[in-house]
């Protein structure tokens, strides 16, 4: 993978800082496993992955978004997925010189920690589950910064081994943006020691829909503020957290033409995913009311691409602490994975969690819709109308 060249911006405030990191756009899993006539065999895989329990919350089968941050002195430099999903941080060690370690097809950032004066061991081992299978090694200690601001003792994990499925992801390593709660081995976390650096313990997260060209810039993150630019202010509307875990909130119903459940449930709102995932027999109402198909060779359900511009919107109301609907247009859910034929993806699937974990997953058409505003110090999730 290209080394990515991002122009950060630290904005000086009277009490701390406020800053921006830009996202960059990368090719979906899905997208390029579909191409390869792979995509059966790996969902068969993660199937049986997801019977055993082996399985997080991130499945990173349409990461499309990353940013960069740097470790060490003299700095160097990671490009990583945003996870609000695990709380851990850790990035590809040179020491690893496996293909999936390497990228093929990719040339990863690896972390040399000879080449950092400010380098110490930690000496525990770690070892985490994701969608794509474990990643393990060491824990380390060492200067990180993101944008100019940096936390001098971060620990992180040195990743020595990396399960196959990371082979096709060209990410130099993963920022956990979850709760300390779901840390492993109760590591701080990145942006709570940053925190004290900043104006405000907040993060908002913006995310462009303009194409998905891999390289792309795809949006921001802005850290200790919220982003007026992209966001819309005047419809921002806070959720109380029900959990301090995830970023897990309470819905009162999800509807989308003439389906509607008025149920109670629990809701995570996930950087980590590029679809929406629900109970199974709510998204086969939802494909019903939008007009799409099971194909049983993608695994996926399918839709008209012209339903982009006509289609029914899929609305959840959230309790802000009081209802309020928040409808995501067929714009942001009816996906080109390239098909052809005129035939996308309907960016809904299914994940049944047998009476654990929150019952929704809203990742990327939810958040391309609506940014999302992290707010640590209250303990709360904000929505406001994205521009773009």
């Amino acid at each position: 993978m290209k080394s990515i060249f991002v122009l950060f911006a630290v904005i000086g405030v009277s009490m701390g800082a406020v800053i921006e990191m830009p996202l960059t756009k990368i090719m979906s899993l899905r997208e390029k496993l579909i191409r390869q006539g792979k995509w059966h065999e790996y969902h068969e895989q993660q199937k049986a992955a997801r019977a055993t329990g082996s399985q997080t919350i991130s499945d990173y089968e349409d990461i499309l978004y990353m940013g960069s941050i740097t470790l060490g002195t003299p700095p160097q430099s990671f490009n990583v997925v945003l996870d609000t999903a695990s709380a851990n941080f850790w990035v590809v060690d040179s020491s690893c010189t496996t293909a999936v370690c390497n990228g093929a097809p990719y040339t990863r950032n690896k972390y040399q920690a000879s080449a950092s004066s400010t380098y110490s061991n930690d000496g525990r081992s770690w070892s985490i589950q994701y969608g794509p299978g474990t990643a393990s090694g060491t824990l380390a200690i060492d200067k990180f910064c993101v944008a100019g601001i940096c936390y001098n003792t971060q620990i992180f994990g040195r990743a020595t081994s990396l399960a196959d499925g990371f082979g096709q992801l060209p990410l130099d390593g993963v920022l956990g943006l979850g709760w300390p709660a779901l840390a492993v081995d109760a590591v701080q976390p990145p942006f709570q020691n940053i925190m004290p650096s900043l104006d405000a313990p907040i993060f908002t997260v913006w995310l462009d829909k303009k194409g998905l060209a891999g390289g792309a810039v795809g949006g921001l993150v802005t850290y200790g503020a919220l982003d007026a630019k992209n966001c819309q202010m005047s419809t921002l509307k806070y959720a109380p957290l029900t959990s301090q875990t995830y970023w897990q909130f309470a819905i009162a119903g999800v509807s989308a033409g003439s389906f509607s459940n008025n149920a109670m449930q629990t809701v995570v709102s996930l950087t980590g995913s590029g679809f929406i995932e629900g109970p199974a027999s709510q998204i086969s109402s939802i494909a019903t009311a939008t007009g799409a198909s099971w194909n049983s060779t993608y695994k996926l359900y399918v839709i008209p691409c012209s339903s982009a511009n006509n289609g029914a919107p899929v609305t959840f109301t959230i309790n802000t602490p009081t209802p309020t609907a928040f409808p995501i247009p067929a714009s942001e859910y009816v996906i080109d994975l390239g098909f052809g034929i005129n035939q996308c993806v309907l960016a809904f699937s299914s994940q049944d969690n047998t009476g654990f974990g929150p019952a929704w997953i809203l990742g990327y058409p939810f958040i391309r819709t609506y940014c999302n505003i992290h707010d640590v110090g209250n303990k709360r999730i904000g929505f406001a109308t994205a521009n773009h």
